[in-house]
């Protein structure tokens, strides 16, 4: 179905921009991403509800196309120099599945941290994403926009560490060289594999839950990105 939209303040419009808020996403149990490449992952996944464009495109004729201005979509968009479609998804309801392998994000803030973590989990095989409470949400735009669409294909869900502490291993990174280099970890299934805050490191709470501390051996700086070492945990772990 196609529709054209003129107006900045026309009611589907404004309630899609409210979508930029936290408490409407929770309100609606929407959210927005934008770009042909994160619209085909979503459409694979079938968590489109509608989308805006300002160019018509192929789209299965049960899902709402909204053809609009330049104007509605920078409106829409949150980035600066956006790609000409917004969509609007419903969010995830992940059923209860076997996780063998599970990065945590223990109060993680940065949302480009987050979706990069997302998307480099997705390609080194892992089952899930499970963040702490306190975290940046996993609707946030720069999240989204950072995962490339992971997102869409990996489930990714807020909960605690302390739930899986029965029934897997638990890795926790540290920047301490008291404890056991990466290099001599061989991660014993099904496990999960704990990274940081950026500012503060894993919380003293968590770290009471881990069954082994790891680190990364570098030289001449005192630490890394948590993206960068959330990687190569999980390269080396997997």
């Amino acid at each position: 179905m196609k529709y054209y939209i003129s107006s900045k303040t026309n009611e589907k419009v404004k309630r899609a921009f409210k979508l930029h808020q936290e408490k409407y996403r929770e309100q609606y149990q929407l959210f927005l991403a934008e770009g042909r490449f994160d619209l085909e992952m979503a459409l694979k996944y079938q968590a489109v509800v509608e989308v805006f464009t300002c160019q018509e495109i192929e789209l299965d004729e049960t899902i709402p196309q909204y053809i609009v201005s330049e104007e509605i979509i920078q409106k829409l968009s949150s980035t600066s120099t956006p790609q000409g479609i917004v969509f609007v998804c419903k969010m995830f309801n992940y059923h209860h599945r076997t996780m063998d392998k599970i990065v945590y994000l223990d109060g993680i803030s940065d949302p480009g941290n987050m979706g990069t973590i997302i998307r480099t989990a997705l390609a080194f095989g892992y089952d899930g994403v499970v963040y702490s409470p306190g975290s940046v949400s996993m609707y946030n735009p720069k999240v989204i926009a950072s995962s490339k669409g992971a997102i869409f294909a990996l489930p990714v869900l807020e909960g605690n560490l302390a739930s899986f502490q029965s029934t897997h291993h638990i890795y926790a990174s540290v920047v301490d060289e008291k404890a056991v280099d990466i290099r001599d970890i061989y991660a014993q299934k099904p496990f999960v594999l704990v990274i940081g805050s950026e500012a503060r490191g894993v919380s003293t709470q968590t770290l009471a839950l881990a069954e082994k501390l790891i680190y990364i051996p570098i030289s001449s700086i005192d630490s890394i990105n948590a993206a960068v070492a959330a990687g190569i945990m999980m390269y080396a772990l997997k």
